[in-house]
């Protein structure tokens, strides 16, 4: 078991002559392995989220620290990361938020969900003889919110189904507009495993500049969401709560309040 959160200190003032090492290396093993352990069983975790919880729990640790190495900066050199503005690219892929269906998600996307009439050519093994749908190519949607999560399904409509369409919309109109805000589904887990103000460190991820985010949207600001910024304390309906489990301390993020630190 992971034992009592590691506390590391600011450093304010660099010594004259000599560095006093914070750690020499070596580090803690066990809690290291019990943080990469539970991390490779974490599923909500993909290969990029994955890299970044073990390199931050090698580098709180595990690395080797001075006044001149913080926590940040070993997780940078571990990501083998150039300057701030690629750790802030880095943080921003674990930033809590919800993710639409789109095409990796979502087998109908984009393709008609109209009733089928009569059976595909294809056979009884087709998916649209199987779901009973028309399955063609269809470029409208309608979008229906779950009115316990928030979260969205997209209907799609051929031209020949546009009464379809149509009738759904209005059936799901009242509903849409009493959704709760999405549950994220995305993100959030950095706080799962580590403690620090991760609500000041996302927006200090953003500030910079309102550049093309690492799930594909403009970026400029962000707002926490109202279900927190922990993926463990997310409602997801059906499932029981995860307990709460201990976390690793981090330092506050690097630079907070400047913007004109350099890259390197």
């Amino acid at each position: 078991m992971m034992g009592a959160a590691l506390h590391l200190a600011h450093v304010q003032e660099a010594p004259v002559r000599k560095k006093r090492p914070k750690r020499t290396g070596g580090g803690d093993g066990g809690t290291f392995a019990e943080l990469a352990r539970q991390i490779y069983q974490d599923e909500r975790a993909d290969a990029q989220a994955r890299v970044l919880l073990l390199a931050t729990a090698y580098a709180v640790t595990m690395a080797p620290l001075d006044d001149e190495t913080t926590v940040w900066r070993a997780i940078s050199d571990a990501l083998t990361l150039r300057g701030w503005n690629q750790l802030r690219a880095v943080i921003r892929t674990d930033i809590p938020r919800y993710e639409r269906p789109d095409r990796r998600t979502d087998p109908l996307d984009r393709l008609c969900s109209g009733p089928r009439i009569r059976p595909h050519l294809d056979g009884p093994d087709d998916f649209r003889n199987k779901l009973r749908v028309c399955g063609t190519v269809a470029e409208r949607k309608v979008v229906v919110k779950d009115p316990r999560t928030g979260w969205h399904t997209n209907r799609w409509f051929c031209s020949r189904h546009q009464d379809e369409a149509d009738r759904v919309r209005q059936q799901v109109r009242e509903q849409n507009e009493y959704a709760p805000e999405p549950i994220p589904n995305r993100g959030g887990l950095m706080p799962v495993y580590f403690d620090c103000d991760w609500v000041e460190l996302y927006r200090w991820s953003v500030r910079p500049r309102p550049e093309a985010s690492a799930w594909g949207g403009q970026l400029s600001e962000w707002t926490p969401p109202t279900y927190g910024v922990c993926a463990d304390a997310w409602p997801i309906p059906g499932k029981d709560p995860v307990p709460t489990r201990p976390r690793l301390r981090l330092l506050a993020p690097p630079h907070l309040d400047d913007e004109t630190e350099g890259t390197s």
